[in-house]
């Protein structure tokens, strides 16, 4: 019998981590933070970055939510 390594909710967990991660790189850099995962780079492109990971983090959100919700058991009224 084979076993899923990686659930649709582990996936979306996964997800949801990485984007958090880079929001929290990319508001460093913003900042000017010394960020030993980024290089240096002009504050509009920081910006910019900033902006796709907020984008991402919100979109991963959506993905883990989803796929929680898909296995919750349902509430009986």
């Amino acid at each position: 019998m084979s076993t899923h390594a990686h659930s649709r909710e582990a996936s979306a967990a996964e997800r949801f981590v990485r984007a958090t991660r880079q929001v929290d790189i990319a508001f460093r850099v913003v900042r000017g933070e010394v960020v030993p995962e980024s290089r240096q780079i002009e504050h509009a492109l920081a910006l910019q970055q900033l902006e796709q990971a907020l984008d991402e983090l919100a979109e991963a959100q959506d993905f883990f939510d989803t796929a929680v919700s898909r296995v919750a058991p349902k509430k009986a009224n």
